[in-house]
């Protein structure tokens, strides 16, 4: 490791305002670390703290020293969250069929009733299916179960417009109360309060179906557009409700917007004029636009710059295979770079060198000349042992404080027992 001229200095740097010097390349007291905590619903939970509930995540994290940010989600929740039926005069029917002649398991048939005709889903069931026997409207598991996805032709965008409603007076009243709660958190805590998550290409998908999504851009473009149409306008309006409760930046997800599910050609045609859309709007208010996407979006690289994105999140060097001085040299200088390092691989079977040396090379690879973050791509897993997490932690204070500091477990097992106010 080089020697850091800051290294010497304790931080001097509320959270909030490291970031925001991060994604603005300016000088930050010390490399921020963020980490993002996951379920895959294993047997036991190996994080040592309350991570579900944010508040409670964010005074354990800045405690040991990390960064962090607090998540305001608009009425209803960001999109995989968000349910039709919390709508005023919106209900649902789910029913398990028996299988179908000749196939082997069971399906679940969804609908919403609207006036224009039902919006309907049908999906096959198995042992492994996460839910019981209910079905979310927006879900990664759905895609590859669909015999049926929501929408199928131009008579269902009326009917999913009725399930994509402005939210009603009592939604708008708790949007309200627990942005009020999260302002206060965040100036108490000293953390960003960011707005989302919003979503274009990865709500098409779970609407649309990979299948339709992935032939129907080269084959019905027309119609594409018609369902992102539908997706931008409602996506519109979750931000102004966002910015007008003072979010410090909008967090853009777009996992599904890589070339692995859309071709340079068409993100440019049907993706990007709505995403320059969202940027300007976020940007017209002063706030960030953070874009979180972690495969296949190197040929996009001039498109994000162009699209003014102020922070790309997903840098991984193991899944997607990334150099990371290419990064560095092709958009380094022009987006903040949140990433650098694999969490589901990195963390679960590699041994404590190779960690050491991970966070070593991603530090001295992307930091230099500002606008860099540390971020294991996509998250801590909750099946996964601490001790590693504990390795990278370590290894990062090293880099501006020369020695380890306190273990995180320790300090960690304090605050599990309420050791923080």
């Amino acid at each position: 490791m080089e020697s850091n001229p800051l290294r010497q200095n304790p931080a001097i740097l509320t959270s909030r305002q490291r970031i925001l010097n991060a994604i603005e390349h300016k000088p930050v007291d010390h490399i921020p670390l963020l980490l993002r905590f996951w379920s895959i619903g294993a047997d036991v939970d190996q994080i040592p703290f309350d991570w579900r509930d944010e508040i409670a995540r964010v005074k354990a994290t800045t405690a040991l020293g990390l960064d962090d940010t607090l998540l305001l989600e608009p009425p209803l929740g960001y999109v995989e969250n968000y349910a039709p039926e919390e709508l005023p005069g919106v209900a649902s029917r789910t029913i398990k069929l028996p299988p179908a002649p000749g196939e082997e398991h069971p399906r679940l048939h969804k609908t919403f009733p609207t006036p224009l005709g039902p919006l309907e889903a049908l999906l096959t069931w198995s042992d492994d299916w996460p839910y019981g026997e209910q079905v979310n409207f927006f879900d990664d598991y759905n895609i590859p179960r669909f015999i049926k996805p929501w929408v199928v032709n131009q008579h269902d965008l009326p009917r999913l417009t009725h399930l994509l409603a402005p939210p009603g007076a009592k939604q708008i009243l708790q949007f309200k109360e627990r942005a009020a709660l999260l302002r206060q958190e965040a100036g108490r805590l000293g953390v960003l309060l960011d707005g989302g998550w919003t979503a274009l290409g990865d709500t098409a998908m779970w609407l649309c179906g990979m299948q339709r999504i992935l032939y129907g851009q080269m084959d019905e473009p027309g119609f594409i557009e018609q369902v992102l149409d539908v997706i931008f306008e409602w996506e519109m309006g979750r931000i102004d409700l966002l910015l007008a409760e003072g979010v410090d930046e909008i967090v853009h997800m777009a996992w599904y917007e890589g070339t692995d599910f859309w071709t340079p050609k068409n993100y440019r045609r049907l993706l990007k004029p709505r995403l320059r859309q969202m940027v300007e709007k976020v940007h017209a208010h002063g706030r960030k636009f953070r874009y979180i996407i972690t495969k296949g979006w190197q040929p996009l690289s001039q498109d994000l710059i162009e699209l003014g994105i102020d922070c790309l999140t997903g840098m991984d060097p193991v899944q997607d295979r990334l150099d990371l001085n290419q990064v560095k040299q092709s958009i380094g200088s022009q987006i903040c770079l949140m990433g650098g390092l694999n969490s589901g691989i990195m963390l679960s079977t590699w041994e404590q060198t190779q960690i050491e040396e991970a966070v070593d090379h991603a530090i001295e690879t992307l930091a230099p000349g500002g606008g860099f973050i540390l971020y294991p791509v996509d998250a801590i897993f909750d099946n996964q042992p601490w001790e590693k997490v504990d390795v990278l932690i370590k290894r990062w204070r090293q880099h501006w404080t020369g020695h380890l500091n306190e273990n995180s477990l320790s300090t960690a097992g304090n605050l599990a027992k309420g050791g923080f106010e």
